[in-house]
């Protein structure tokens, strides 16, 4: 379990316009979410993006600490963008009690593709479920699921019952969900077309009467 530590500031001013002033200041709005409860705050935006950078894409706990000096260990649950300005307008963390379960989600990261027995074949790996929803206490939370893909042959899956049996980690998602498949080759079929040039002495003689029958009825 990676865990990191992040400051923030209470605050009681919410929606809209407060959003966008936060924004305007360099910091993001968020929210923490606990059992029933919740919690408007602030954090830097240079801070959140250092700690992203930190963190690297894995699955981790984040010690949020106030500026009273409280804390509150929490997850990431959601991260909300601006694709236009390429900005993050709000996030959302979920408080955990450390020995209690709680749900998360993990990237699943794969091993082995290069040289996967479907890719020797001519096939293609198809990732098609990059993280995975598991149900476990913060001690237990992994910072990714591997998978390895080199014995995956030209048409067969690895399906989340497939996926590795971790200590305390339950996954919550339907077994039967790919994770990640081999696609079989595609065959490109080319049609050539042959043009016939036929020579001028070739032409029938009746043919060429006929054509000429015809030219001399268009001029009339």
């Amino acid at each position: 379990m990676k865990q990191f530590k992040l400051n923030i500031i209470n605050r009681e001013n919410t929606g809209r316009g407060v959003a966008r002033r936060l924004r305007a200041e360099g910091n993001i709005p968020a929210c923490v979410y606990s059992k029933g409860n919740s919690r408007s705050i602030s954090l830097s935006a240079v801070e959140f993006r250092d700690l992203k950078r930190s963190i690297g894409g894995g699955a981790v706990l984040i010690e949020l600490v106030d500026e009273k000096g409280e804390t509150a260990l929490t997850s990431i649950q959601e991260v909300q963008r601006n694709a236009v300005k390429n900005c993050i307008n709000h996030i959302d963390f979920l408080e955990v009690a450390r020995g209690e379960s709680f749900v998360a989600h993990v990237p699943v990261h794969l091993i082995g593709e290069a040289d996967a027995l479907g890719v020797q074949e001519g096939g293609m790996i198809d990732h098609k479920t990059h993280e995975v929803e598991i149900r476990c206490r913060p001690s237990k939370l992994p910072d990714h699921i591997e998978v390895d893909v080199k014995d995956l042959v030209v048409g067969a899956a690895i399906h989340i019952s497939d996926l590795p049996v971790l200590d305390g980690v339950e996954y919550l998602g339907t077994p039967i969900q790919v994770i990640v498949s081999c696609q079989p080759p595609t065959v490109a079929i080319e049609t050539v077309e042959e043009t016939v040039e036929v020579a001028a002495d070739e032409v029938p003689a009746s043919k060429v009467k006929d054509d000429v029958a015809a030219e001399g009825d268009a001029a009339e």
